[in-house]
C-alpha cells in the first residue's frame, strides 16, 4: 500500500469515527430530552397514570409505547372471572312484620314489664356476666376488666 492509500483509508475512518460520534451525540441528547419529559409527565401522578401518558404520547417510539400499554391493560381491563354461584339463603319470617309502629312498642314495653317483675336471680340467669353486686366482667369478684 501506498502512502497516499494509507492517507486516504485514515480520512475514511476519521470520517466514519465523526459520523458516528455525530450519532451518538443525537442519541444521548433524545435521551436527556425523554428523560425530561418523563420528568414532566410522572410530576404528581401515579403510575398508571404515567404509563397512560407514555402510550397515548404519539411522538414517543412504538416499542415504548407498546410496552406501557400492555403494562397498564391490567389496571383498565378487569379480569375475566368466573361467576360465583348464587347464595341461597332463606330468613326467618320475622313475627312482628306486620305490627305498626305503635303496636310494636307496646309488645316490647309488655316484654320489658315481664322481665322487671322477676325476681333478680332469675334475671341473672338471663343476662350472663352479671351477679349481685358484679361489675359485668363475667366474674364474680370485684376486680376492674
Amino acid at each position: 500500500m501506498t502512502d497516499a492509500d494509507l492517507r486516504s483509508k485514515l480520512t475514511e475512518c476519521e470520517n466514519v469515527i465523526q459520523q458516528l460520534v455525530t450519532k451518538l451525540q443525537e442519541t444521548i441528547d433524545e435521551n436527556d430530552r425523554l428523560r425530561a419529559e418523563l420528568t414532566n409527565l410522572a410530576e404528581g401522578a401515579n403510575a398508571h397514570q404515567v404509563l397512560q401518558s407514555l402510550y397515548r404520547n404519539r411522538d414517543l417510539p412504538e416499542a415504548l409505547r407498546a410496552k406501557a400499554a400492555a403494562a397498564s391493560l391490567a389496571h383498565e381491563v378487569p379480569k375475566l372471572l368466573p361467576e360465583r354461584a348464587a347464595l341461597n339463603l332463606v330468613a326467618d319470617a320475622d313475627p312482628d312484620a306486620g305490627l305498626s309502629l305503635a303496636e310494636l312498642v307496646e309488645k316490647r314495653r309488655k316484654r320489658c314489664y315481664e322481665i322487671q317483675s322477676l325476681p333478680l336471680e332469675i334475671r341473672e340467669q338471663m343476662v350472663r356476666g352479671i351477679a349481685l353486686g358484679g361489675n359485668g366482667n363475667g366474674s364474680d369478684d370485684d376486680t376492674p376488666s
